[in-house]
């Protein structure tokens, strides 16, 4: 049998998995369970539609989109309104499909191109994607656990800045998943110790009434994210960096070209040049927040972390059965329960007053049972 007559082997899947990296290989994928609940209450979203008026002005500037055509690749008129809200310069501001796609757009910026393998700190627990993105990308990941009030360890993170030079140090700020703002000194501590860049994520600063975004005008080494996902906005994944112009131009050289589509883009400069709305939607999710964190404190059971921004984290003291019986209810928020600092710790997403009104009376069925 000749060689043009020979069957093709299958494929060894072992051969070709072996050319997958170490590092893809190692790591988990950032996972969100489905569970088919009436009541959703475990991503952070907001609960909120759009006023019916706006809902109308959005359903006309889509129907004027040519879908045949690319985006706008620079989407300029966003940029425009995003400075104009924020009261930043314009040419400061650079947009990703979600903050994710940033976070990537910075560790390939500020870690590929070291010699060796580029470093990341961030504090532990925290936003997973960071650890994700840069063990994806080859980087070293640095994680330095919070104190015991879920606070940055000023003493050991400083230590590990000076040992270890990080190229990237990730500060959510309010942190997710535990909801509380880190100490303003510490971050202007880590600031000024670090030789290299400090990104806060600022993803849930609309519930905290704290930013970092004038420090940026002092310190060149300071990156500032911003999301509209958590004020009503998740569908657009509209991200947003905010950094000094000559940082912003270097980030841009790794953003791919049209990034935020076209929808997207028409979509958010509606809303935000109609935004009225959504500061009155904050705060009622303020005045919930407060009232949920109240009510959850009372509960046996129950020990629950003040919060800064749109949901509660808090300890049961069996999350995994707390999970499955408010499955049952129709209800679902978010369990972290593994071994260390999560164990039997669960995040809930202040919803509706209606919802949150169902959740603390399931809840409260759930621990007497």
């Amino acid at each position: 049998m000749t060689s043009k007559d020979k069957k093709p082997e299958p494929n060894d899947s072992s051969i070709i998995v072996s050319r997958v990296s170490q590092e893809i290989r190692d790591i988990s994928p950032y996972s969100v369970p489905r569970f088919d609940c009436k009541i959703r209450l475990d991503g952070n979203e907001s609960p909120f539609s759009l006023p019916r008026q706006v809902q109308d002005k959005v359903d006309r500037v889509v129907k004027e989109i040519d879908i045949n055509r690319y985006p706008d690749s620079e989407a300029e008129r966003l940029i425009e309104i995003i400075s104009r809200v924020c009261d930043f310069p314009k040419g400061g501001v650079l947009l990703g499909n979600g903050s994710d796609e940033l976070i990537g757009m910075l560790i390939t910026t500020f870690t590929s191109g070291t010699s060796g393998t580029g470093r990341i700190l961030c504090p532990s627990p925290t936003f997973s994607m960071y650890k994700l993105t840069g063990l994806a990308m080859g980087a070293e990941i640095i994680e330095v656990p919070l104190d015991e009030k879920f606070d940055i360890d000023l003493d050991a993170t400083i230590s590990m800045i000076e040992n270890n030079d990080p190229d990237l140090i990730f500060l959510a700020s309010p942190n997710n998943p535990t909801g509380n703002m880190y100490s303003a000194s510490k971050i202007a501590e880590i600031v000024s110790v670090a030789k290299g860049i400090v990104v806060v994520d600022e993803a849930y600063s609309d519930f905290s009434g704290y930013t970092f975004l004038p420090l940026v005008k002092e310190c060149e080494n300071l990156v500032i994210l911003r999301t509209l996902s958590k004020v009503g906005f998740a569908g657009l994944r509209i991200g947003m960096l905010l950094a000094r112009e000559n940082l912003v131009s270097e980030i841009n050289k790794v953003r791919y070209p049209y990034n935020i589509n076209s929808l997207s883009q028409a979509v958010a400069e509606v809303v935000l040049e109609n935004h009225k709305f959504v500061t009155e939607n904050i705060q009622l999710i303020i005045r919930e927040r407060d009232r949920i964190y109240k009510a959850l404190s009372v509960l046996e059971g129950i020990d629950a972390n003040p919060s800064d921004a749109n949901f509660i984290f808090f300890r049961a003291n069996d999350a995994d059965a707390v999970f499955s019986e408010l499955v049952e209810r129709d209800i679902l928020i978010r369990n972290f329960n593994r071994p260390g600092r999560l164990q039997n710790c669960m995040r809930v997403t202040i919803g509706t007053p209606q919802e949150n009104d169902s959740f603390l009376s399931a809840l409260g069925e759930i621990l007497s049972s």
